[in-house]
């Protein structure tokens, strides 16, 4: 069961209810309840943001169900959510060294693409050379 999962049944059992008033509140079979509560159910925004209702809470609080993780915002736009604000806290060395390796690739694959870039411009300027010289 992940972190989301158990903070949902988390919230379910604090508002006292039971499996069965959840699936009743989101007219689903219990055992559909079950699937979701453990992590067997995959669960999308609209889901996501139906459970939090239910458990009288916000979408944000339901993902930052883990100690140390925290998403500031989430923005509905046209191509999807964007999360605005992750901060990581008390990541372990292992975490970090991963992050390290993240953005040097990152900025490896940013080096590459400008250097691209910077051959296609000469092909176009060379091109463009090549037509003025050939219409006079």
């Amino acid at each position: 069961m992940g972190a989301i999962h158990t903070k949902i049944k988390k919230l379910r059992i604090q508002h006292g209810m039971t499996q069965d008033d959840m699936a009743d509140r989101m007219n689903l079979h219990v055992k559909s309840w079950q699937k979701i509560e453990n992590g067997i159910t995959k669960l999308d925004v609209d889901r996501l943001k139906e459970i939090a209702g239910i458990l009288e809470t916000t979408m944000e609080d339901l993902l930052n169900a883990e100690d140390g993780f925290f998403i500031g915002e989430i923005k509905d736009n046209d191509v999807g959510f964007n999360n605005n604000t992750v901060n990581v806290h008390n990541s372990g060395e292992a975490e970090k060294d991963l992050y390290e390796r993240m953005l040097a690739e990152k900025d490896q694959i940013i080096k590459d693409k400008d250097s691209e870039i910077a051959f296609l411009r000469g092909i176009i300027e060379k091109t463009s050379l090549s037509r003025k010289i050939k219409q006079k």
